[in-house]
């Protein structure tokens, strides 16, 4: 995957917490683990017929619309944010923003 929408879906890390999705024409702001086991969901498989990503531990599965839980062991729903196209991304703190607000 190169990284642009038109040449099909990506899912990238975006700050330790955080994915943006990049699927069907929509841009999608995830949260990065599983609420079941805290599996790591960039290694997931992302459906781009159905917009459902898949956790790659368990295979819990989650509508990317709307993070409700559609597959799996119980474990909730998954907190996503669906971006307007003139919304840019969250971008993670820089590391000298994470230090000063420590102290």
């Amino acid at each position: 995957m190169t990284g642009r929408p038109e040449d099909g879906p990506t899912l990238r890390q975006i700050g330790p917490d955080h994915l943006l999705i990049e699927v069907a024409g929509r841009r999608i702001v995830a949260q990065a683990e599983c609420p079941h086991r805290r599996g790591r969901l960039r290694f997931g498989y992302l459906n781009s017929r159905t917009l459902r990503l898949t956790c790659p531990l368990h295979h819990s599965t989650f509508d990317l619309l709307t993070g409700r839980q559609v597959s799996g062991p119980p474990c909730g729903s998954l907190t996503v944010e669906l971006l307007p196209d003139d919304v840019p991304p969250p971008r993670p703190p820089a590391p000298g923003d994470q230090e000063a607000s420590a102290q």
